[in-house]
């Protein structure tokens, strides 16, 4: 009971803290000191300073407000990409591993040959053939982020039609629409949430390095990756250029992955 307890005291901090995230991020023009895309170059790589807490970059931009608009473009962009992802990848997944036949002889080869390739590879790729932007950002991530959650979804779907509930419910005459969403996803929905929890933390970080590659966000856009990609060229007049932005894809990632662990963990109680 005890045990139990304190899970469920790691699942409320860390959601707690998912939320702190998220309101820093939505409340950042109403919080953040400056305007981040004010340049000064009177205040380049100027040191901390009442208006300016975590200093000025290169361009003497404010690099705490940089940093808070920034948790607007990776987390926001992050939780968007996870849920379009999430939603096709568990529909094409669940459609093929019911139906079967061809359509799950040609769902199956596609995954696989888009397995074949790193995922961020294949982000890159398209990424920088639709060009730099954080749509296009988007675009590319939901182009291969779907996969994964369409081959967990497909097998998870093929195990459990071959239940007896599920034969039952054919003979009974259930629709084929009915059977899927009110027999077979929601017996299957939970480790795909928790997957989608703990792949938010992922996205994260491969935001930011399609953005260090330079064919991501703009690097006027106030965006971690951006910023890293920013700062590397001044590392040696001043490392927190880069150490700041480092410091707040590691703390979004951890957070997301903190709390995908304690959901995890919640569920299977």
């Amino acid at each position: 009971m005890n045990f139990n307890k304190k899970k469920d005291r790691g699942f409320i901090m860390s959601a707690a803290f998912i939320g702190l995230i998220i309101l820093i991020a939505a409340l950042a023009p109403l919080i953040a000191p400056n305007d981040p895309n004010v340049t000064n170059m009177m205040l380049a790589e100027a040191g901390h300073s009442a208006q300016y807490p975590f200093g000025n970059d290169h361009l003497g931009r404010c690099m705490l407000s940089r940093v808070l608009y920034g948790a607007r473009t990776s987390v926001f962009s992050a939780v968007f990409i996870t849920v379009i992802v999430f939603s096709a990848g568990t529909f094409i997944g669940v459609v093929s591993g019911y139906f079967g036949g061809a359509v799950d002889a040609v769902v199956s080869k596609f995954i696989t040959s888009m397995q074949a390739f790193p995922k961020i590879v294949l982000a890159i790729a398209i990424a920088g053939l639709l060009g730099i932007g954080i749509e296009n950002t988007i675009i590319a991530m939901c182009l291969v982020g779907w996969v994964e959650f369409a081959r967990m979804a497909r097998s998870f779907t093929f195990s459990e039609k071959q239940h007896s509930y599920i034969k039952a419910a054919r003979v009974c005459g259930e629709s084929h629409f009915r059977i899927i969403c009110r027999r077979i996803i929601p017996n299957i929905i939970y480790p795909l949430i928790v997957n989608a929890s703990l792949g938010i933390a992922t996205v994260i970080m491969e935001i930011a390095a399609l953005s260090y590659l330079g064919v991501g966000v703009n690097e006027s856009t106030p965006e971690w990756g951006s910023m890293i990609n920013a700062g590397r060229d001044y590392m040696q007049t001043d490392i927190m250029l880069v150490i700041i932005p480092g410091i707040a894809v590691f703390i979004a990632a951890a957070a997301f992955n903190l709390f995908g662990e304690k959901l995890r963990d919640r569920i299977k109680d």
